[in-house]
């Protein structure tokens, strides 16, 4: 269990220093989002779940972009001969949605990553987020911890900031698994956005019928 922990925390570390990963600043062949009424918001189809956003968003091809995700946390973990290097082998299949805000000007754009994990769906999420907070050390006083109702489920709400770098954390149960929704941002959009993080959150369906074509 510990390892499923400490996977969440690579990836929260990886991606909290993500100004430094070429990646990062490189846009993909965008996919279209679904058509919806005029709220504000369109509709986008992941691995096993949607969720509206505002249409500004992208998604990102994850195959294109999962070796240098990888890459960036086995590099961050001492590399192939690390112990720890195992841990990354299966994170495409737990991705669910993989994008970013093309509308936000900033040192890097806004980046939305779902992830879902089965194993960690038998913990209580108190213990994830307990986990998580122990495996950042130091930093983890840096961090909020909300209970929050969203979408009609318990969501538990993580908040980090500090200097040019900030994210926010969803952590829900659905569908025998533990699924985060991981907002990387700056703290200026942190502060301005928290709500509109929230209200996409509540709109995620897991397991939805996708229409044809």
């Amino acid at each position: 269990m510990k390892t499923r922990i400490l996977l969440i925390v690579l990836v929260l570390s990886v991606l909290t220093t993500a100004c430094s990963l070429p990646f990062l600043g490189k846009k993909e062949n965008p996919i279209p989002p679904t058509p919806t009424p005029d709220n504000g918001l369109e509709l986008y189809y992941g691995n096993g779940m949607q969720i509206m956003l505002p249409r500004s968003y992208v998604a990102e091809d994850i195959d294109s972009a999962l070796p240098s995700i990888v890459a960036a946390i086995k590099n961050f973990i001492g590399g192939e001969s690390s112990p720890l290097a195992g841990l990354v082998d299966s994170l495409e299949g737990n991705i669910g949605w993989y994008g970013y805000d093309s509308d936000k000007a900033a040192v890097y754009p806004t980046r939305l990553v779902i992830l879902r994990n089965k194993t960690l769906a038998k913990l209580p999420i108190s213990m994830v987020t307990m986990g998580i907070e122990k495996m950042l050390g130091s930093q983890s006083a840096l961090v909020d911890s909300d209970d929050i109702r969203l979408g009609g489920r318990d969501v538990t709400r993580l908040t980090y900031s500090k200097d040019d770098v900030a994210w926010a954390a969803y952590l829900f149960k659905e569908g025998d698994h533990l699924w985060m929704a991981l907002y990387v941002t700056t703290p200026a959009n942190l502060a301005a956005e928290l709500e509109d993080y929230g209200l996409s959150v509540s709109t995620i369906k897991i397991d939805p019928v996708q229409p044809a074509p």
